[in-house]
């Protein structure tokens, strides 16, 4: 058996119900048992690929008195049942999506990662910082070794959602919390001992992350994608993001060494702050509220632009993007500094990171936003109304891509010489 097949447990995956409800038995200090009226319920559409998601009613028999117990929570199980549909969603070996040779070589990765968000959560109950927000933790289960086909996280599950698509710009205000939650997270991380932090993705992150999704075949794709974006009405800007895209490929491994290349400080970065790792609820007076920050897989020790990048050009509008981004590198420093204690990196050195790490950001969003959109589950007009209001980003971030770029050929030439 293996990650990637089917098995007779909770939503086809390996784990059970005996699993779960012995975990739970003993977590929560109770002898209830799961009622024949439980439910799991897959929602884990279109939020990552490295599990299943459900939304679990245990229907608890026998509670004792006194006793309250989660009527609903949040079983995150890791699994490949996943990837295989989203593999063939990015058009990956020709749009057939991973084999089995493919997805057990990413079997490793895939335990590595469920292990290092359960690493990550046992930081955050350590940190039990409100500034920080998380998903209340039930019980974590990470892989014992590597043919253990078992790891889940039972987590609370928050109700009344307002999801963004990744296409869907989130207003700047709104990110505010969000940049001062993962400056803090950040800045507590200071204080985590490498026996702390073993698991967390090393410099590396970029040759990870290419060797793995981006080879020179899935490289070509973008880039003929990139051209049929823009053929009609910026075919020329289309070529010179294509050529700085390729010049950042061929940095990557310098990327590895930025640190010691460029001096700048390192930090845990969250590493995948895009739309569906942020839950966002609207409160009774329909303003939106920052509930929590989920899905730390890819947790990183990296400069903090990584993040920063992410964020700004994969979550702002065009707009805001333009007039108030900086606004969110200010809120991250002034963070990350008071809660540090101290200044570990100026403001100049975190813009710096942003902008190097800017344009390999726009290489990861670019030639798949329509691909998101035509992946959504829209009507077809809603889809052509969400191409039609996604092109102007689209365009911006292509323009201001190429703008960094060129600021950067100029800012930091022997980093940037091929």
């Amino acid at each position: 058996m293996s990650l990637y097949e089917e098995s007779d447990g909770i939503l086809e995956t390996h784990v059970t119900w005996k699993d779960v409800e012995s975990d739970l038995q003993k977590k929560l200090g109770t002898k209830a048992t799961f009622g024949g009226n439980k439910t799991a319920v897959n929602i884990s559409d279109m939020k990552g690929f490295m599990s299943r998601i459900a939304l679990v009613e245990p229907d608890w028999q026998n509670v004792e008195e006194g006793k309250e117990l989660p009527q609903k929570f949040a079983l995150k199980i890791s699994s490949q049942l996943a990837l295989i549909p989203f593999s063939k969603m990015m058009n990956y070996e020709g749009g057939e999506g991973f084999g089995a040779e493919k997805l057990a070589k990413l079997a490793n990765l895939t335990r590595e990662c469920h292990n290092r968000e359960v690493e990550i959560y046992e930081q955050l109950i350590k940190f039990n910082c409100p500034d920080i927000p998380y998903t209340k933790v039930y019980s974590l289960k990470p892989f014992d070794n590597s043919d253990d086909l078992k790891a889940y996280m039972i987590l609370e599950f928050i109700p009344n959602i307002h999801s963004f698509e990744m296409f869907q710009p989130i207003p700047i205000d709104d990110l505010h919390p969000l940049v001062r939650g993962i400056a803090t997270f950040s800045a507590l991380a200071q204080s985590l001992s490498p026996e702390e932090t073993k698991l967390a993705i090393d410099r590396d992150y970029l040759e990870i992350m290419f060797k793995d999704f981006f080879n020179e075949t899935e490289q070509a794709k973008k880039f003929e994608t990139i051209r049929k974006l823009f053929e009609e009405d910026h075919p020329e800007n289309s070529e010179k993001l294509i050529e700085a895209f390729k010049h950042y490929i061929k940095l990557i491994p310098r990327y590895t060494k930025i640190s010691e290349i460029l001096g700048f400080k390192l930090v845990l970065n969250h590493g995948d702050l895009w739309q569906s790792n942020m839950i966002y609820s609207k409160n009774k007076d329909g303003k939106l509220e920052l509930k929590a920050m989920i899905d730390w897989q890819v947790a990183s020790i990296m400069p903090p632009g990584l993040d920063l990048s992410r964020l700004l050009v994969g979550c702002l509008s065009a707009k805001d993007r333009r007039e108030r981004g900086q606004e969110l590198l200010k809120c991250y420093h002034e963070t990350f500094t008071r809660v540090l204690g101290k200044k570990l990196f100026s403001i100049r050195e975190l813009q710096d990171s942003y902008n190097l790490y800017t344009p390999m950001m726009g290489l990861m969003l670019v030639p798949d936003i329509y691909m998101f959109i035509d992946s959504a589950k829209l009507s077809e007009e809603e889809k052509v109304e969400a191409r039609k209001e996604a092109r102007p980003n689209i365009v911006a971030i292509m323009e201001d891509v190429i703008e960094i770029h060129e600021n950067n050929l100029v800012n930091y030439p022997e980093f940037m010489r091929i």
